[in-house]
């Protein structure tokens, strides 16, 4: 891909996990893909290399223009010439011929500085464009994170999920087997059952969900959709985080701000070139031009040769146009407001989303420390009810209810670590940390 950027991209740790028989996808590697096949960065690239095509020298007008013609021209008539004196002459097959060239240069030496404004306009929309490919990029790793990491809490929701039927399977199995023994009755073996395909099932939805997130993770990876693979799973959160370090590194650096004040000055632009259509135009052109006749018997020269050079300076002056550079001005002030308004609009915006998902992220930290506390209780607890259930000491209702509880806590605890990491990712999105 032309017009690389030179990109760091920050790296977080994963814990391993990889399938058996697929590729296992780590997060870099996922990037390398996105950056070489995602579609919508390749069409920012394309814009961005039709504006530095369009900020050329050679599309500025400061160039003078050069200009090459020639004519050559072959006639053959019969003439019947009459003199004053009423004597006329015939004479048939009079052959002339006339060919000539010219060179010319133009030069606009001045046109109320329009030109020199236009030319600023297209760095700037090259600048413009250059945004919007590191907007687009963004845009693309914030989507591949999120598929990235909704295929790794999708892969140990699939453990947990896989664990707890196994769990109630053993126990389907243990009564089923007490049943014949006289130790448990019909209705244990019902609710075990139940249990049994109740947790099945959930193995059954969440696979369907993890195949669906990575197929969409593939299609941003540019590659087939049903290309097999598992992620390196696991999440480390950044604490080394503050609000009014990122509140500051938004206003500085944030994309969108940043492309909403290269427009601003293109509106700054703008109404100085209408302004412009209220002075002057002088321009000069200089041309070389080579001319020869053949003027045959009849003409009062047989041949006819002419060369010469001539240059020559214009000066023109739009003094009144109906009023529409008045009209093309007013309105470019108005542009150039709104687009003030815009800049507050978007910095409202902005600082409204740094701190939702500021709030987002230290809630689900919070909500991390007490969910791992949970897990770890729960755990605890389902052991010690299973070895109660296994000697009768306790009912299949209140083992079940404890192996409801251990797998609730354990996936409250990943949903709160993966939303942390993708509230924590969308702050360094607001923030351009995610992009250096």
């Amino acid at each position: 891909m032309q017009f690389r950027m030179n990109i760091k991209i920050t790296l977080f740790c994963f814990l391993p996990f990889i399938g058996i028989g697929q590729e296992a996808l780590d997060l870099e590697e996922a990037f390398a893909i996105a950056l070489e096949n995602n579609y919508d960065i390749e069409l920012a690239n394309n814009s961005l290399q039709k504006a530095d095509n369009s900020q050329s020298i050679y599309n500025s007008g400061f160039l003078p223009t050069a200009t090459v013609s020639g004519n050559a021209n072959y006639s053959n008539t019969d003439l019947t010439l009459t003199t004053q004196q009423g004597i006329k002459e015939s004479i048939d097959g009079v052959a002339t011929t006339n060919y000539g060239g010219s060179l010319g240069i133009q030069y606009l030496i001045y046109n109320g500085g329009s030109r020199k404004f236009q030319y600023d306009r297209l760095k700037k929309m090259y600048e413009i464009s250059d945004a919007q490919l590191k907007l687009q990029i963004e845009t693309t790793f914030i989507n591949v994170y999120t598929s990235f990491f909704n295929v790794a809490k999708n892969q140990e929701q699939k453990r947990t999920l896989e664990s707890a039927y196994k769990a109630s399977k053993d126990r389907q199995e243990r009564v089923t087997a007490q049943n014949k023994y006289g130790k448990k009755s019909n209705l244990d073996v019902l609710n075990a059952q139940v249990d049994s395909n109740s947790d099945s099932l959930q193995v059954l939805t969440i696979s369907m969900q993890l195949e669906n997130n990575k197929r969409n993770l593939n299609l941003l990876l540019g590659r087939e959709i049903n290309f097999p693979f598992d992620v390196n799973s696991g999440v480390v959160l950044d604490n080394s985080l503050s609000y009014n370090t990122l509140l500051e590194s938004m206003y500085s650096a944030n994309m969108q701000l940043k492309e909403l004040e290269l427009n601003k000055y293109v509106s700054e632009i703008d109404l100085k070139n209408y302004k412009s259509a209220y002075l002057p135009t002088l321009s000069t052109s200089v041309s070389y031009a080579v001319n020869n006749s053949e003027n045959g018997p009849a003409g009062l020269f047989a041949n006819q040769l002419s060369n010469g050079l001539n240059a020559g300076v214009s000066l023109s002056w739009n003094v009144f146009d109906g009023g529409a550079t008045k009209v093309r001005v007013q309105n470019a002030k108005i542009d150039l407001e709104s687009q003030k308004i815009y800049e507050q609009r978007l910095k409202k915006n902005l600082e409204n989303q740094l701190a939702t998902y500021w709030a987002e992220y230290t809630t689900q930290q919070i909500i991390i420390k007490n969910e791992t506390i949970n897990v770890a209780i729960s755990e605890q607890n389902f052991l010690k009810s299973k070895e109660q259930y296994d000697l009768g000491q306790i009912t299949a209702l209140e083992y079940r209810q404890a192996q409801l509880n251990l797998i609730n806590t354990q996936l409250n605890l990943l949903n709160a670590k993966y939303n942390a990491k993708l509230a924590e990712l969308q702050l360094k999105i607001l923030t351009a940390n995610l992009l250096n």
